[in-house]
């Protein structure tokens, strides 16, 4: 099916160098641009997209999507829709093994063996999702902060370590961290209770809808969760990603210049799995030991 591009800018670009698309032509309505060619395609006006172009359908391709929309039900052009594209954003990295929907799979994979112990953070059952059954060969224990199903011990999350005198291969948990007034003290928790050679995973929300307030704290990109176990607390980062991208957009509720604007680069969980490689003593897992340059792994904020 052919198509036409609505939107002659980064966002355009990003959609045709996807090569999802056949594009015949882009309408853009700044008159100075049209004439000219953008990726090798014309650059055509809306008048003459409903002459000649009229059979193509039209992907949305700019920041304006509210008024695009307007502008095109106004001319009776009904056939249109946003690519994906445009939601996704390249810096933001993903990993199928460890994504939403597949990373219990993975975890399994990895640590269902005879003679080890899993942990699972926030066991209770909530939403209907039970992984204890995902385990056939580890020894499965299931921690909560409230009584419930599939809960075996019952304790506060910032305190974990306190409730068990052995250690774990793998302690994981899911949509668990945003509730934690601390989380890092949990992560030190955590690392306390991990084996030498043992796994953490935690996915939790990079953008979602607020819920189970007040206890509903933080949102965490990919990178936020690396940070919460560094190296310096003999931690070391297996993988790491986003997942589930989200269709955003600006309501007519937000400020004026905002409003029916994209929103790129929104993806609903974030993901991370690390591995304890050293055994660091109890005193050294403290957050005032911890600077930027312990945590920022040879990055630097962008430069404008």
């Amino acid at each position: 099916m052919k198509v036409v591009l609505f939107g002659a800018g980064e966002r355009g670009q990003k959609v045709f160098e996807s090569g999802c698309y056949e594009v015949a032509a882009v309408i853009d309505n700044d008159s100075r641009k049209q004439g000219r060619s953008f990726c090798g395609k014309p650059i055509i006006s809306l008048e003459t997209y409903k002459r000649e172009y009229c059979d193509c359908h039209v992907l949305i391709s700019n920041v304006r999507a509210r008024e695009t929309e307007e502008q095109l039900i106004a001319n009776n052009i009904m056939n249109f829709s946003i690519p994906p594209e445009v939601y996704k954003v390249s810096d933001v990295p993903t990993d199928e093994r460890i994504a939403h929907g597949n990373w219990i799979d993975y975890l399994v994979e990895l640590c269902d063996k005879p003679g080890m112990r899993v942990l699972e953070v926030g066991s209770r059952e909530v939403s209907g999702d039970l992984f204890r059954d995902k385990f056939h060969h580890a020894a499965y224990v299931g921690f909560d902060y409230y009584p419930g199903a599939n809960v075996d011990v019952v304790g506060d999350a910032h305190q974990l370590s306190s409730y068990f005198d052995e250690q774990f291969d793998l302690i994981f948990s899911s949509a668990v961290f945003e509730h934690f007034a601390l989380p890092w003290m949990a992560a030190i928790e955590i690392v306390k209770l991990l084996k030498k050679d043992g796994y953490v995973f935690i996915e939790t929300h990079y953008s979602y809808k607020s819920h189970e307030r007040p206890w509903h704290f933080f949102q965490f990109s990919e990178n936020a969760l690396d940070v919460l176990f560094p190296q310096k607390f003999g931690m070391r980062c297996v993988r790491k990603g986003c997942s589930s991208p989200i269709e955003g957009r600006f309501s007519k509720d937000a400020a004026a210049y905002l409003q029916g604007r994209l929103v790129a680069g929104l993806y609903c969980h974030s993901e991370y799995l690390g591995q304890k490689v050293e055994d660091v003593e109890e005193t050294e897992l403290d957050w005032s030991k911890i600077s930027l340059e312990d945590v920022r792994k040879g990055t630097e904020y962008p430069k404008e």
